[in-house]
Formats: structure tokens, sequence, C-alpha cells
């Protein structure tokens, strides 16, 4: 633990630890309001907002796929991470500046899609750090990192409320691209990224070292990457549909307020930051992949409390269910996901970031149709169900991964 303290302590890491907390800031700033900001001053129809939301994704999800594989090939990852700052700096500023849906449209396609690349290619060079200190505890510093994230959830919401009563939707645009410019500034600072290659005398020489030759379509259909993405997929649909279904389960079933909506997604958000960390610890003894294998078993459990729960009281004390699930997925996830390819960490990075974006577009869309024709319990049973398929699903790729290795002999992954 000392080591991870002095880790934290690194200037590199500092730096960077801003940028992420920064970038998911600049998530909780917008994300929940950018289904107001489309209705209210674009006079964007339920039909359009979809398409500006779901286009949005799916070319953020393409672009940083691309980017991603890109960074594996090339030591350039600093660069992207500057870029994809830089471009979400100025899409926020057309945000700021336009009520256009057309140019809107342009802009979430192009701009703030290049942008999705900064969130997973700025932990890629977290991982990358932490690698070339031989004594860190990789999953604990990544599990830090990405409980900064949850710390910025708790806070951004309650601030973007302010900045929007104070300076409407124009300050909050501005305040989240000036913040991007930060992150682009402060990696700036990073040292230049590198491969450090081994001499015939055993000398290390800090040059630049060709990029090992990856196969990316080989790596994509591996059966436990497969499988591995589809049980994130389940389990981020899960959580999507929960997340929908609980305020409405509350205030229709359960004759609760808006106000314990609030309180309940505040205990969740309070309860992940000190478990994200104590988790990483635990995946340090045990390793992420047998923290892995319980995350669908959390998720289930609270999903089928939930369905028992006769009020509020009940729903903040099973939360911590949903904590654990949601921690063990977002925090052990990524360094899970990084190990499963170790030689394509960005692409690695980036595949568990779009499976949280798509399995979170899918979830909107499935509670859709199954609360439109099924009472809000049957949703929060599908997510119980779902979170046992990803359970399933993740067991099958670790068995497969575990199979691979095993025949590789511990050999490096290629394709």
């Amino acid at each position: 633990m000392n080591s991870v303290l002095n880790m934290m302590r690194n200037p590199a890491v500092l730096l960077l630890s801003i940028c992420i907390f920064f970038i998911g800031l600049g998530y909780s700033l917008t994300l929940p309001f950018m289904p107001l900001f489309g209705v209210e001053r674009v006079g964007m129809t339920p039909l359009s907002l979809g398409t500006f939301l779901a286009v949005g994704s799916l070319c953020g999800i393409i672009c940083s796929t691309l980017i991603g594989r890109l960074s594996d090939r090339k030591p350039i990852r600093k660069w992207i991470v500057i870029a994809s700052a830089v471009s979400a700096s100025l899409g926020y500023v057309f945000y700021a500046f336009n009520e256009n849906y057309v140019v809107l449209l342009i802009v979430v396609s192009t701009l703030i899609a290049i942008s999705y690349a900064a969130f997973p290619q700025l932990f890629a060079l977290a991982r990358e750090i932490t690698e070339k200190e031989a004594s860190v505890d990789i999953p604990v510093v990544m599990s830090v990192l990405r409980a900064l994230v949850s710390l910025a959830w708790i806070v951004g919401p309650v601030i973007a409320s302010f900045v929007i009563q104070r300076f409407d939707y124009q300050g909050l645009f501005l305040t989240v691209s000036v913040m991007y410019l930060l992150v682009g500034l402060f990696v700036l600072f990073l040292p230049a990224q590198h491969q450090v290659t081994k001499q015939p005398d055993d000398a290390l020489t800090q040059t630049p070292a060709p990029a090992a030759k990856i196969n990316f379509k080989s790596a994509l259909l591996s059966p436990h990457v497969v499988f591995a993405l589809l049980a994130f997929m389940a389990f981020e649909i899960a959580n999507s549909m929960g997340g929908i279904a609980t305020p409405l389960y509350v205030t229709q079933d359960l004759s609760g307020g808006k106000l314990d909506v609030g309180i309940i997604a505040g205990v969740n958000a309070a309860l992940q930051v000190p478990i994200m960390v104590t988790l990483g610890l635990l995946a340090k003894r045990f390793g992420s992949s047998v923290l892995m294998n319980f995350a669908g078993l959390f998720g289930a459990a609270y999903y089928l409390f939930l369905m028992l729960t006769k009020s509020t009281i009940h729903i903040m004390a099973i939360q911590i269910f949903s904590a654990i699930f949601i921690a063990i997925v977002l925090g052990i996830g990524m360094t899970f996901f990084q190990d499963l390819l170790p030689k394509m960490i960005g692409t690695a990075t980036t595949l568990y970031n779009n499976a949280n974006i798509l399995g979170s577009m899918g979830g909107g869309l499935l509670a859709g149709v199954i609360g439109e024709y099924y009472e809000i319990k049957t949703v929060i049973l599908a997510s119980a169900l779902l979170c046992f398929v990803g359970f399933v699903l993740l067991k099958i790729s670790t068995a497969r991964n575990a199979s691979r290795l095993r025949i590789g002999k511990g050999g490096s992954y290629e394709g």
C-alpha cells in the first residue's frame, strides 16, 4: 500500500488524476442535462433527441475504437489525449453559441465523437506509468483513479444545476470547454510516451522501440474477449435499466418523492468511492478475474431484493449490493480488460468503455420496450436476469482465457 501512496504522489500520476477527475466532471455536468438542453433550447422532439444521442454515441464508439488501435501501434497516446481534449473544448463552444439542430448534429458526430478517445486513453496512459514501477499495485492505482470518476458524479449534477440557474446552458458548456482545455494543457506536461528496449549488455535505454505486430481482428474475435464484451454489455444494460426503473418504482409503486430518489442515488454514489479502493486492494491479493466473477451475483441479488422492498428506507439499505456491483464492473473491469489484451492497452481500455456505452444505449431501449407492456417490477426482474447472464458469460470468458494461457504456457498474446 505504501508503494501505491508513493505512486499517487508521482507528479505524472497527480496530473493524470486531475485530468481523469475533470473528464468525469465534464460527463456529470453535461450528460444529465443534455436532453433538457435539446428540448428546451434546440426544440428537439423525442425522435430527433433520440437520433441526436444515438448518432453521437455511435460516432464516438467508432472514433475511439480507431484511435485506440492507432495508440497501440505508435507511441503517440499523449498527443491523442491532447487532440481529443481540444476537440471536446471546441465542440462545447459550438454547444454554447449555437442552437441549430443540424449544426449540433455535425458537431456531436465529429468534434464530440473524437473526444470520446480522451477517457480510455487517459487510463491507458495511467496503466503505462504504473507498469514502469515494478513495486506498484496496478489494480489499486487503477481503482483509485476510477473512483475519482464516481466522486465527480457525486458533485457534478449539483454543480451543473447551480451553473445553469445562474449562467444558463451557455455558462455550463463554456465551463466544460475550459475544463477540457485544462486537461489538454496538463497532459502536455507529461513525459513523452516511450518503450523500454533491452540492449545486449542489459542496459536500459529510453528509446522508442517499434510497436509489436498486433492482429486486431483476431484479438477482437477471440472467444475470451467476445464473451467478456458480452458480459460487460449485459451488466451495463442491467445497470441502465435499473437506473431508469428505480426512480419510477420509488415514486409510483412506493409513493416516494423526488428527494427520496436523490438520496438513494447519492447514497449509491458515495458508497462506490471507498468500495472501489477496497476492491483494488482485494484485486491485488486475489486477482481481478476472481472479483469480476462476483459482479453478476451482487447485481442479481440487488435487483431481486429491490423487487421485494416495501419502502424507500429498504432501498437505501440495499444500495450496498448495487454499489459493490457497480464498483466491481467500473473499478476492476478496466484492469480486467487490460489484462485480457496486455499488448493492446489502448484498444482494451477503449473496448471496455465502448461496451459500457453500448450497454447504456441498449438498456434505455430495452427498458422502454418492457415498460411499455409490463409493470416496473418486470424491468427490475429483467435487470436481475441480465446480471446473471453476465455472470455466466464472464465465467466462460475467464475459463477460455485460463485455457489459452495454459496452452501458451503463459506466453504473450499476438492476436
